[in-house]
């Protein structure tokens, strides 16, 4: 059995993958999230090994209502497909998933977007494992792992530094941040690892209560 975690977004989605105890990094990130740093970024974290994903997200100029929906359709559907196409080596059917959830207070177009986007990929999943996407509340998912649901991504990197998982041993994404010092601003995609890897840490602890 087979642990995913996602951490979704539009522009910048992370997920982590528990299998046969080996963890692996994923991150899909479209070109309008491609700043000079997180452009610098994606290319150390491509040459730790890895999997590094660009996809092109350009919307045509000039599209009326219907054209421009149409187009969020399509680009829903081909991120989506490329996500799952990416993880397939890892998924069976007794596969888990888990899924940040949307935050309370969200709103407007961009929102709308969001769960269009967001709900073509779990169509997608439902459709290559019998079991339920688990969908985690983002402030449960910070209390675990800082211990203060309204921590903030400077807060999450800094418990991902400190973590003694098991899973970090060795880990060369780990090392990177331990070694790396981004000031101010932390980069795209080294947030949503972050938070991957600790919607993962929440749904194997879970299922290891189970067990």
């Amino acid at each position: 059995m087979s642990l995913i975690s996602i951490d979704f977004s539009i522009n910048s989605t992370a997920i982590c993958v528990l299998n046969k105890g080996e963890l692996h990094w994923f991150s899909f990130a479209s070109n309008l999230d491609f700043n000079k740093k997180a452009f610098s970024v994606h290319n150390d974290l491509d040459g730790l090994g890895m999997n590094i994903h660009g996809y092109v997200r350009e919307k045509p100029k000039d599209l009326d209502y219907v054209q421009e929906q149409s187009w969020k359709i399509n680009n829903a559907n081909y991120l989506s497909y490329n996500i799952i196409n990416a993880i397939a080596p890892y998924v069976n059917e007794d596969t888990i998933f888990a899924i940040e959830g949307f935050s309370y207070g969200s709103r407007g177009n961009a929102f709308i977007d969001l769960i269009t986007y967001n709900t073509f990929l779990k169509s997608k999943i439902l459709r290559i494992s019998k079991n339920d996407i688990l969908v985690y509340p983002p402030k449960t998912i910070k209390k675990f792992f800082t211990g203060n649901g309204n921590a903030n991504k400077e807060k999450m990197l800094e418990a991902f530094k400190i973590s003694e998982d098991e899973l970090l041993l060795n880990d060369p994404f780990h090392k990177y941040i331990l070694d790396t010092n981004y000031g101010d601003k932390i980069p795209k995609p080294v947030d949503d690892l972050v938070d991957a890897f600790a919607i993962l840490c929440y749904l194997r602890d879970g299922c290891n209560s189970d067990a």
